[in-house]
This record gives structure tokens, sequence and C-alpha cells, in this order.
């Protein structure tokens, strides 16, 4: 894009003070290279053509009228309310959050809106790849290639109901149906439903559930498919190296089973390669590039991955939102214990958890005294573990305490108990109906009698004195 349009394109969106309005439900149907394009108005090649319909409910009745987002090369073919027709208008404005910079601003007469709050939306358009900047070249779609979106940031393929400047949240896709050329098989996010062929047309159906609207991707290669024990693996060649992937995560299942906890996890996990720059996750979705895909056994990063995504059921514990352990339960004992499963499944295999902790705890050390992460950008204020609230995980997760601190704390226990106690530990955290601060240290002085002071240390304040920090 020329700079002197998108400098344009900035200006009118920083223009606006339409309203973007949440959304509680999502149903959505999408079709990609329809046969019959020109059916639409547009009298050109399918090739990168889409055409798609949601039924959104919005969350309450809003007198200002309510903005959506789509994809900048997108239009709007009509929208409906309970069988009444909606006027809206819409415009290209600056959207940071569209992998071009350009997005689709339909604004609604709220008026229109029936009571029931509920929306059925038409849109249809193309995907080309993007020339804003190299990476977003990854993030399109082609009748050859495949189809390769995300959601909220990147590639809107669905009406997003939040403006580029706020974060995202939690909405429930009831369901995702999506049609395809037969050859194509599709991952979105969640559980897979029910697939069909007839004719020429590839039919499936996704259940994501309570989703970030920033984490429904939607990805369609000519996958083949390995399966077991909810584990998919979605491949397009080499199935060596599927089988390969297949043995590590199963093996890693089982572990989690036996030292964590020993429950039957039904939950779907999907493991899909993808080109060049394809590695991205979210929900239970795992995106490996080709090039890790095919060096599997060289590359740590997608072991990581795959290690932490597949690890949160095994250590979950009844906590509210509110709970001062909810941060630490949901993403801190995840974020060590899968480093945790790395080490019991690659200990001859060149991962040394020792040597991982110690250089956790040099960059948090770092952190602590310069208040910016490695590439000088500011940190969030250090909080003790117990003060990270529930809406403030996104801030703190990857970055500081919650990775680091947690993982140094955890792993303290670890060396401090020894292999077996550790283990013993474990069992009883992991099987606990809730957690507070006094069953923590109840059970932790079952193993380490004098550990009282050191467990406030770590939970309560952000201290790091010698005495807790690693030994060469």
């Amino acid at each position: 894009m020329k700079p002197f349009l998108l400098l344009g394109l900035f200006l009118l969106g920083a223009g606006t003070c339409s309203l973007a309005q949440k959304a509680n439900n999502y149903s959505i149907q999408v079709q990609f290279f329809p046969e019959k394009a020109q059916m639409w108005g547009y009298p050109v090649s399918n090739n990168s053509f889409m055409r798609g319909s949601a039924k959104v409910q919005l969350s309450d009745s809003n007198t200002e009228k309510p903005s959506f987002y789509l994809h900048g090369e997108l239009k709007i073919d009509s929208i409906v309310s309970n069988g009444k027709n909606i006027t809206f208008s819409e415009k290209k404005v600056f959207y940071g959050k569209d992998y071009s910079h350009v997005g689709l601003e339909t604004t609604l007469q709220s008026s229109d809106i029936t009571s029931d709050n509920t929306l059925d939306i038409y849109y249809s358009g193309f995907f080309n790849p993007s020339r804003a900047r190299s990476l977003s070249d990854y993030f399109y779609i082609d009748k050859k290639d495949g189809v390769y979106l995300r959601s909220y940031y990147y590639s809107p393929w669905f009406p997003i109901f939040e403006n580029a400047t706020k974060e995202d949240y939690v909405a429930n896709f009831k369901k995702v149906t999506v049609k395809l050329p037969k050859d194509f098989r599709v991952v979105v996010s969640g559980n897979l439903i029910e697939e069909t062929i007839s004719g020429n047309l590839y039919t499936v159906t996704w259940k994501p559930g309570p989703t970030h609207i920033s984490s429904l991707q939607c990805a369609a290669r000519t996958f083949k498919v390995l399966k077991d024990d909810n584990i998919f693996i979605h491949y397009v060649s080499a199935p060596k190296n599927a089988k390969k992937i297949m043995d590590f995560t199963s093996n890693l299942k089982k572990l989690y089973f036996n030292k964590l906890k020993s429950i039957q996890n039904t939950s779907q996990l999907h493991i899909i390669e993808l080109p060049e720059y394809g590695n991205i996750s979210s929900q239970n979705v795992i995106g490996i590039s080709t090039d890790v895909y095919e060096n599997f056994e060289d590359k740590l990063y997608s072991k990581l991955t795959i290690a932490h995504e597949l690890v949160h059921p095994y250590t979950s514990i009844p906590v509210t939102k509110n709970h001062p352990f909810y941060a630490l339960v949901i993403e801190g004992f995840p974020s060590f214990f899968h480093l945790y499963g790395m080490s019991k499944i690659l200990n001859d295999q060149g991962f040394d958890i020792k040597e991982y902790m110690q250089r956790t705890e040099k960059s948090y050390l770092k952190k602590r005294s310069t208040g910016e992460d490695r590439r000088g950008n500011p940190l969030p204020i250090e909080k003790s573990i117990l003060e990270i609230r529930h809406n403030e995980i996104g801030k703190y997760k990857d970055l500081f305490i919650l990775s680091d601190r947690v993982r140094l704390f955890l792993y303290h226990l670890w060396t401090t108990m020894g292999e077996d106690s550790y283990d013993q530990f474990l069992n009883k955290l992991f099987n606990l109906d809730t957690i507070d601060y006094d069953i923590m240290k109840k059970i932790v002085e079952e193993f380490i009698p004098d550990y009282g002071n050191n467990l406030n240390i770590w939970l309560n304040t952000i201290d790091y004195p010698k005495s807790i920090q690693l030994k060469n």
C-alpha cells in the first residue's frame, strides 16, 4: 500500500467515533472459492474469493450506532435482524489489526435492530497477500495453496465487534461451518463435529465454544490426518514426521496423566503443518511451519508449544476468577509444568532443565533491574504472584512473573524436595478440590517442614533474596 494512502486512511480512522459493541454469541458459515463468484458482483477469478454469513447476538441494546470490522477487501452484501433489513453504512478505515492495516468498518442504525439483539450478516470478497509487511504474506486465501486466516489479529474473516484500540474478549462461538473444494481439509478451533463430502464440495462443522475473538484461526490445505487418543496431526507430506510428532505428544500425555493428574482428557488437540511463518497457536490448535515439521526432532520451539498446550487440564484446580490463585492456576502452573514434562521426556536428548532455569533467572533479574523486556519495551509493574488478577493475565503471561518468577518458585520446590517427594507433592496438589494459601502451605510443609517463610516470600512479596536464588 502506498504511504500517502495509508496516511489518509489513518486520518480517516482517527476521526471516527462510532462505537463497537461486544457480541455474546456467534454462528458462522463461510465458503472459500465458490464456483459462481460473478453472481455476487465480482467479475473476476474466484481463486482468492470467499463468501460468509454470521449470526450474531449482541451483548445488549445500545442507543448508539454499533460498528463492526472486517478485512479491508471484503464488502457487506446485506444485514438482517429477525427478518428485517438493517440500514448500514460502510467505509475503509485504518485498522491496525488487519494485516494490510485497512479494515472495513460497518456502522448500523441501532433503531433497526430488533429486541432480541440478533443480526444475520452476509459478506463476501477476497484475501490477497498484503504488501504492508513481509510476514503478513502468510495470511491469505488461494485456491491452490489453501486458507490461512486469523481473526481480530491480522485477518478478520468474520464480523469483529471491537475496534482496533481495545483488548479482545470472550464470545461463545456455537458453531463454525466451512465449505471448500473436496480435496481440502480445514482446521478452525475447538472440537471437530462433522465432516461430509457431496460431489465436489467438502463441508465441516467445528464447535469452538467460549473463545477469545483473537483466537479463532482458520487453516485449510490438502491435509492428511493422523489421529490417536484425541490428538490430530494434520500434515501435507512426510507421514514419518507426523508419526514422530504423534509419538512425542502421546508420550507427554501419558506422563502428565501419571505424574500430575489422573484424568481422562477428552479435549481435542490439533497440530497442523503450515507454510513459512506458520508457527502460530491458539486455543487447542498448534500451528508449526513446514520447516519445523520437516525438522521436528531438532526444533525445541514446537516441542515446548505442544507441551504447554497439552498440560493445561492436568494442572487445573477449581478456582473462581476473583480467587487470588486464579492467575497461578490458569497460566502459572502450565508455564512451568510443560518444562517439567519436557525434562522427563527429553532428559537425554538435549533439554537441560537446570540450564533452562538458569537462563530464566538471569532474564528475570535483568527485568527486575531495568523494568524492560529483552527488546527494551516497558514491562507491567512487578507484583507478587498472588496479586495478579484474572484480567491482568494477558499483561504478565509470557512476559513477566507468570513466565519467570512462577517457574523459579516451582523449580525451587522441586530441587528442595527432591524427586520422590516432589512426585508425591504434585499428586496431592493437582487432585485438590480447591486451593488457598493455607492449603498450599500445609501440603508444601508436609515435605519441607521449614519452608513457610520461603513460601510467603515467593507468593506474597516481590522480594528475591539470595536464599531462594538458584545455586550454581
